[in-house]
Parts: C-alpha cells; structure tokens; sequence
C-alpha cells in the first residue's frame, strides 16, 4: 500500500512527494491537469521567482502569525536554495533579494523537478481529479472523478492550491471535503491580481509604467500601503504595487475603496531640489518633470497642478511649486473592485493555520492529513514569498508524513 498520496502536482505536491520519497517512503503524486507544475512553469513571467531573501513571517499576511513563524523558521530561504540545488537547480539573487533560478525559466525548473520525482520513483499520476477522501481502517481512500479509480493510502497530503488563474487548470474542489472531515475554510477570494479603478483619470495613461508609493483607503482612512511596480491600463492599475494590496479589495468588497499614489516616492528630495536650485532656473516645468517621469505620465502631472509646461522654474511661484509636489504624491482614484480570479496569481483564505500542527503540518482534526501550499491560509506578496512558502511547507508535510 502507498504510504503518502499528495493531491496536486503544483510546486508545494512536487516539493511533499521529493521530500517523502527521499526518506524512503512509497508516493504516488495525483494531478487533475494532463501535465505537473502548469502554474509554476509560469511564475515569475516565466522565469520562476522561485524564493526571496527576506522571507519571514512577518512579510505574510496570516491568521496566525506565531503558526506561521515557527513552520518557516525550520526552512529558511538559505535552507530551500541548498535544497533546489541538491535537486540540480543552482540559483542566484538580485540585489533586492528576489532569488531566481540560472536558467531564468520556470518551464525548466519543472522540467527538472519532474525529472528528479521520476528518478526517486514516485507514482505520478495526471489527469487525474480527486473529489473525495474517506477515512478507512487502513487510512485513506481518494476517490477519482469517475468512480472507476481509488488509491488507498496511509497519510495525505492536500496540496490543492486555489481556483486562482484558471486558465492553468486551477482549482480546488475539495473546499467541501475537507469541512466534512471537520475544517474550517475561511473565505477563499482573489489576491494578488490587478486592480479595476474608475477608467476616467487614467485613460491617457495607458501603458505608463513607473515606481510608486500606493496607499489603500477606506472610507478616507489608510488600511494598507505598499511601494513597488504599477502599470497603468484601460481597467486599471497592475503590478506588484497594487497587486499586493489586491486581497484587501477583495475583502473589502461594497465599501468606499480608494487608491492615494505618490509617483516620486524615491525622488522628491532632489525634484524639490531642483525645483529651488538657481542652476536649474532657466529649465522648464515639463523638463525637470521628464527627468523623473515617462512623457504622458509628465503630462498628466502638468495637467492635474493646472501649471503651464513652458513655464520656467524661475517663474513659478512657491504655492505653486508646493502644488505641483503635492499632486505628485497624492493621485487618487476609486476603487471598483479586483479582476477576480480569472487574473489572479493566489488567493487569500483556507484553512486555518491553528488547525494544523506547525511542527508537521498535519490536521490537528484529523490525523494522517496534511496541507501545504496554498490551500492554507498563508498569502506573501510579490517577489518569491508565495513560492517559497510553497516549497517548504510541502518539503515539511512531506518529511512528516514520510516519517510518520
């Protein structure tokens, strides 16, 4: 009999089945798509953002943050680049931290894996969808879609992931499953995907892409902030600035949402500079602003302050410099919502981390299931966080079933 079945081949399943089988357990990894690892062989746009330096527990949003710093502090990102390196995928990192592998190809860091589960032998099984777990004298029975198929099993692990994106055969249909066998689901909704504003203030926008401070506001109170990437679209803002604050929209869903942008956040030091500099007299408005901004974002920012571009700095005056700093850092726009699942890169919600043990990440309702990835109630921003929390914690279900 097979002593670990993981449900999901997505990086937390392939990561639970390398682990077990190290240690010599029996694994059989079961798929619903007709290939493993569809999402992460897209991550990062493709070229698999596959950890972070920093990637503690204070940098995810969690339930239980005390579960959660005990669960990562037994595999840190130091401990999960030995690991993808031991299975023949050396890395390297940028100065920010965001870690990637050589290849710079996340089809390739499947590729491999696969490769390695083959070598180790684990039993993968594709397309094939898993509705059900009963419990049995002997431990489990995961039940197939058809009903022609079972496979008994000692221990489980969910790795299920979320119905987040889709189009990459995401799902998770055992949401119902688990409530059955005494779990809580908190509610499973869209993060990390791109943000629908009123269209009207940035329709000459589209395409501008710069850093930026991004302030969430409800009801004209500061609930979140964030600094990062954005890109401005027809629908909206996208990027890792507003997508990390995505989860809170969705959560927040039928309130008054606002988004409160400072586009100068690492420069307004030397604008203001240059804005009172003598040497810089002479040079227009328009200049100095294209010294710091792409042109129609430099345009729009001339038209809010209702200053002339042709103006010199000379011939401003101090409210008006004041102003043109000020409409810098405070553009707003509502809210009207996220773009759902459909374009989101995780979800928030799942099962609660003070349902599991944060030594194994077993069930503490149910002895013999565990989880990881996503299907628990784990959410890091961009950058790596989400694949390394992936990655570990089916490296620490795998070596606890396997051991068990």
């Amino acid at each position: 009999m097979v002593k670990v079945g993981i449900i999901g081949a997505g990086a937390a399943g392939i990561a639970s089945a390398l682990e077990a089988s190290k240690l010599g357990a029996q694994v059989c990894l079961l798929e619903a798509n007709p290939k493993l690892g569809r999402k992460l062989s897209a991550t990062g746009s493709g070229r698999c953002n596959i950890t972070n330096l920093q990637a503690k527990s204070e940098k995810y949003t969690c339930s239980e943050s005390a579960v959660l710093k005990k669960i990562l502090m037994k595999y840190s990102p130091e401990n999960l680049i030995a690991f993808l390196k031991e299975v023949g995928i050396p890395t390297y990192s940028t100065p920010d931290g965001w870690v990637y592998p050589i290849s710079n190809s996340a089809s390739n860091v499947a590729a491999i894996l696969e490769s390695r589960l083959k070598a180790q032998g684990v039993k993968i099984h594709l397309q094939t969808l898993i509705t059900d777990i009963r419990e049995s004298s002997e431990g489990f029975i995961l039940a197939t879609a058809d009903a022609k198929r079972s496979y008994q099993v000692q221990h489980v692990i969910a790795a299920t992931g979320s119905p987040a994106y889709p189009q990459l055969g995401a799902r998770n249909n055992l949401y119902s499953t688990f409530q059955r066998l005494g779990h809580t689901i908190l509610p499973v909704l869209p993060a990390l995907t791109p943000i629908m504003t009123d269209p009207q203030p940035f329709h000459k926008l589209q395409g501008v892409r710069l850093d930026a401070g991004v302030e969430l506001l409800r009801n004209g109170r500061v609930m979140a902030a964030t600094v990062g990437n954005i890109i401005f679209t027809r629908w909206g803002l996208n990027g890792p600035g507003v997508m990390d604050l995505s989860h809170l929209v969705s959560q927040n869903e039928g309130q008054t949402l606002t988004l409160r942008i400072n586009i100068i956040p690492h420069y307004e030091s030397t604008l203001t500079q240059m804005l009172s500099s003598a040497a810089d007299s002479n040079i227009t408005i328009q200049a100095v602003l294209l010294a710091f901004l792409p042109a129609k974002a430099a345009r729009f920012i001339l038209g809010k302050s209702g200053l002339p571009g042709g103006q010199t700095v000379q011939e401003i005056t101090q409210n008006e410099k004041d102003c043109l700093l000020h409409t810098l850092k405070n553009v707003e726009v509502d809210v009207k919502g996220t773009r759902g699942f459909k374009h989101s890169q995780l979800s928030s919600g799942g099962i609660p981390l003070a349902e599991i043990h944060a030594g194994s990440l077993q069930s503490r309702i149910k002895p013999g299931l565990y989880f990881a990835g996503e299907v628990l109630d784990v959410l890091g921003p961009c950058g790596g966080y989400n694949l390394h929390w992936a990655f570990t914690s089916g490296l620490l279900a795998g070596r606890s079933a396997a051991i068990k």
